[in-house]
């Protein structure tokens, strides 16, 4: 994966959720309708099926922009929104180099306690008012990407993140602030003595349950907001530009406003928690349910959606660091079996009926990255097969008709409007659809008993709710008053009586609704949360989920409990917040200007210059780095960058002008390079074969390539595959002695072919390498065109096979390569470890075999300097030109060590530090042992 330096700030400091990314340069389908309302302060740019939802986000746009830029005391300058609506995985963020933000419209399958997409735009309009309060004065068309890097490095990932999402919850009626599971998992942590640092709390682990930074992020901000004089981040801000480029500029700011650092804030943060929470439990003493756990690990367990059969059969989705998503089966016997390797979900989802399970997986396009499908796959119980449903759809949460061969989804349509489907299990077309009102959106259906009717979350701009749904008059029955709850699981016990999971007593607990006289019966107290309610009719019991410090577990409780609570108390008590709440947005409720909808077209999309940058390759590498400078054009959708450099070689003297576009709209991606750049040579002189002529000249470099890059998921593997065309020109010129001979003045369209294809296992959390995988590389090179001669074919491949212990691996890497003529001293394959330490022999093949594997996992904290999360250790062989060897033994052979580890406190990058010793096994070897320290960073 390309590494890119400055871009990493971005994905340290604006995604919503927790799926992020490195520099974000993903297109959408090229068959978007762009359109676009233009106006003073920003332009909002979306699909045309998203048109009603865009004038209601245009308003709500004002507004935000307006409370952020009072809050901040700054005016944000005017920024791009686009939305996209083809990708379902939600997520969004803000970026500089260049300035945009990107909503993803589909909402969050994960039930939330409000509308997925203003609650969005909200949390990322704090991170413009955040960029243009601290790095505002520096703008395109030259310093954005400075302006980035300025704003990654001054304020920490914990507040940047931690003050959007105290934005999103202090501004709505909803919130992740407002959700008893957001502090649920470092409250598990604390009460049961775990008490972590603030490294780990911020940098994560790869052995213990640590929420992510946001987080502790929030409760940090919030205590700040809490503790000190309102509005204090002007004085904060401001402390911070005295000194821009200080080093902990930050945290001698934070603590010259409050009194406090990053470690002092962390501390009586996480004091104050415990007082909450001690004083919460002496109030309200939970319950400590039986936890049905049949096998338990040092690490982290999630024994998710617990379920069972008519023959006590226990079912679950079991998650952990050291194996991928796996459906399993716990029978009487406490035998656990895996029915199911899950592929990619954007939530945890299965149901199980009639000896089959069904649960839904998402599906990327196989070139367009912000495109995605969720589709519905079937597993028989009895005869152990699987089968996919549907395809290129956009349905989630299917179940099992009780009494008939179907199945029941729902669709989310372009356009976010929800509909009911009902699809024959044998012949897999749709039988029915129902529409649903536009402004209501469904999550988490379940039949009653005779699949004549569902139960499901609504989500509206009123709030949640739940409702019952007539399949046969699609009537729609809405069974409590519209709140902000976070409704999760509801599921019919009889008629009258419906459980689900809610956080009505300020903590996630199960609950009990019953229809006639609207009472609410408590079912469980739990001490952190109980989750993912499920009843068997056979047992008359509820299942359901019981975190803990160490994961999700497995408790049961009988349906049955005398603890009742009244509904009217509980609205009016909602009813009371949602009033203070509104408050809030009395001083922005002034009308605005009809929008105006206009195509988005023309030259202005295409090219978007933004910054100048010093390097061409975003610092993806430090070895080989030139100084130069570069100008960078991206445009807002992707399709299309732009970059005029210049660069100075300092070992041979010598400058380089370029040019290179990049156009990626289409089905192909298109590359078009121009250089100009000084090169040295070096020739023998005519009778003196010990005597060489150093000469120099410059040259015209035109190259062009054509690439289609392909890439998809098929049960838990994922697949790329794809084909490379490419062709130059090549002009020298200026030569410093015009009698050497043997000297090309040109080169002539050589050609080259790459085709790849590449299959390999999902990665657990804790894998090295994946557990399996298959990847082969053919590459053919040739001048048809010019009056040289030469061809070179190579194919490179590696597999991927488990180790001798889970998350140990082999990988074994094969390269072979034949070349003639000009290309006979070229090497297309990898080299082997200590090349270069003994004689030169023309490579024709090459064989690594190399087993790695984790030693330990410390969680270490070294100051504010060091995150050291992982200790891996490897050995290895590597043979060249196995075809000539007469003995089974390597040309080079050796150990490794390495260590994972964060710096200076950044969640990203994550960085790679490795000693390599290789053995030379070789009698011309100038050096016998080669120790080799290397520092890799990834994303």
């Amino acid at each position: 994966m390309k590494i890119y330096l400055l871009s990493f700030i971005l994905s340290l400091l604006t995604f919503h959720k927790s799926f992020s990314q490195i520099f974000e340069d993903s297109q959408a389908p090229p068959s978007q309708k762009w359109h676009q309302i233009d106006c003073k302060e920003f332009r909002l740019i979306f699909p045309i099926e998203m048109e009603n939802k865009a004038f209601t986000l245009a308003d709500q746009i004002v507004q935000y922009l307006k409370i952020n830029g009072k809050d901040l005391q700054t005016k944000p300058r005017k920024i791009s929104l686009i939305l996209q609506n083809t990708e379902l995985r939600p997520n969004g963020f803000v970026q500089l180099a260049p300035r945009k933000s990107e909503l993803y419209s589909s909402p969050s399958p994960e039930p939330d306690n409000q509308e997925w997409l203003s609650n969005l735009a909200l949390h990322e309009l704090r991170h413009v008012a955040q960029f243009d309060k601290l790095t505002g004065k520096l703008k395109a068309p030259f310093l954005e990407q400075l302006a980035l890097a300025i704003y990654g490095l001054t304020l920490p990932s914990w507040y940047f993140e931690g003050d959007a999402v105290w934005t999103e919850t202090f501004y709505s009626k909803g919130g992740r602030g407002r959700l008893p599971s957001f502090e649920m998992t470092i409250k598990a942590n604390e009460r049961a003595h775990k008490k972590y640092t603030f490294e780990k709390y911020l940098l994560g682990s790869y052995r213990d349950k640590i929420p992510s930074y946001y987080t502790i992020g929030y409760f940090m901000t919030a205590y700040l907001k809490q503790s000190f004089k309102e509005n204090f981040e002007p004085e904060l801000y401001g402390n911070i530009n005295k000194k821009l480029l200080t080093p902990y500029n930050f945290s001698r700011s934070l603590k010259k406003t409050t009194g406090y650092n990053n470690t002092g804030l962390f501390a009586k943060t996480m004091s104050s928690l415990n007082n909450k929470w001690l004083q919460n439990e002496q109030i309200n003493t939970p319950t400590k349910y039986p936890i049905i756990e049949v096998r338990s690990n040092k690490n982290y367990q999630d024994w998710l959606l617990p379920k069972s059969d008519e023959n006590s059969n226990y079912f679950s989705i079991l998650q952990t660091p050291h194996n991928t998503s796996e459906i399993i089966k716990t029978d009487t016997d406490n035998r656990i079996s895996t029915l199911i390797k899950l592929g990619y979900q954007t939530v945890p989802n299965y149901d199980i009926r009639n000896n089959m399970i069904v649960w839904d997986e998402v599906k990327r396009d196989i070139r367009y990255t912000k495109r995605s499908y969720n589709v519905i796959n079937l597993y028989h119980l009895g005869t152990k097969k699987q089968e996919q449903i549907s395809s290129k759809s956009r349905y989630f949460y299917p179940i099992i008709h009780p009494l008939k061969s179907e199945i029941l989804t729902l669709e989310v349509d372009l356009s976010n409007q929800t509909a009911i489907i009902i699809i024959d299990i044998k012949t897999k077309k749709v039988l029915k659809k129902i529409p649903i009102d536009p402004a209501i959106f469904l999550q988490q259906p379940s039949f009653n008993a005779d699949g004549s009717k569902i139960v499901a979350i609504a989500i509206s701009n009123k709030g949640t709710n739940l409702a019952e749904i007539s399949l046969n008059s699609s009537q729609i029955t809405f069974l409590q008053n519209w709140g902000n709850e976070q409704f999760e699981r509801p599921q019919y016990i009889d008629e009258d009586h419906i459980l689900f999971k809610a956080q009505y007593s300020g903590l996630d607990n199960i609950y009990q609704f019953h229809k006639q006289s609207k009472k609410l019966t408590k079912l469980t107290n739990a001490s952190f949360g109980a989750f993912n309610p499920y009843y068997d009719p056979y047992r008359k019991e509820i299942l359901f989920n019981n975190y803990q410090y160490n994961g999700y577990k497995i408790s049961k409780i009988s349906a049955i409990n005398n603890d009742s609570l009244q509904l009217n108390s509980i609205t009016l008590a909602l009813n009371q917040v949602d009033r203070t709440i509104e408050s809030q947005f009395s001083a922005y409720t002034d009308s605005t200007a009809a929008h105006v909808i206009s195509p988005y077209k023309g030259l202005s999309r295409t090219f978007n210059f933004h910054s100048l940058s010093l390097s061409n390759t975003n610092f993806e590498s430090l070895d080989n780095f030139k100084p130069g400078i570069f100008w960078l054009s991206n445009n807002i959708l992707n399709t299309t960058q732009f970059v005029l450099g210049y660069e100075y070689d300092t070992d041979i003297k010598k400058s380089t002008y370029s040019a290179t576009l990049n156009y990626n709209k289409y089905f192909p991606k298109f590359t078009l390079k121009y250089e100009n750049k000084g090169q040295i040579g070096t020739a023998t002189i005519t009778n003196k074969a010990d005597s060489t002529i150093n000469f120099d000249w410059r040259e015209h470099d035109v190259s062009g390539q054509i690439s289609i890059p392909l890439a998809y998921y098929k049960k838990n593997y994922v697949y790329s595959t794809g084909f490379n065309f490419a062709t130059s020109y090549l002009q020298r010129y200026n030569l410093s002695i015009n009698s050497l001979k043997n000297f090309n003045s040109k080169v002539l369209f050589p050609l080259t072919y790459q085709f790849y294809w590449n299959r390999n296992a999902m990665m657990s959390k804790m894998d090295i390498t994946p557990r399996w995988g298959q990847n082969f590389s053919l590459t053919y090179r040739h001048l048809p065109f010019d009056n040289q001669t030469g061809t070179l074919f190579s194919i490179r491949s590696g597999f991927y096979i488990p180790g001798l212990v889970t998350n140990h691996g082999f990988q074994v890497r094969f390269g072979y390569q034949k070349a003639s003529g000009r290309y006979q001293y070229s090497n297309d394959i990898p080299t082997i470890s200590g090349y270069g330490y003994y004689k030169y022999e023309k490579i024709k093949n090459t064989l690594l075999i190399n087993y790695r594997f984790p030693i330990s996992y410390p969680d270490w904290t070294i100051g504010g300097l060091t995150y050291i999360k992982r200790i891996k250790g490897g050995i290895f062989a590597d043979y060249q030109n196995i075809h000539n060897q007469s003995d089974i033994s390597p040309k080079t052979f050796g150990l490794s060590v390495s260590a994972d580890f964060n710096a200076f406190r950044f969640p990203l990058p994550n960085f790679e530090a490795s000693l390599k010793l290789t053995y030379i096994n070789d009698i011309t070897a100038t050096q016998k042992v080669v120790p080799v320290f290397s520092l890799n960073y990834t994303y």
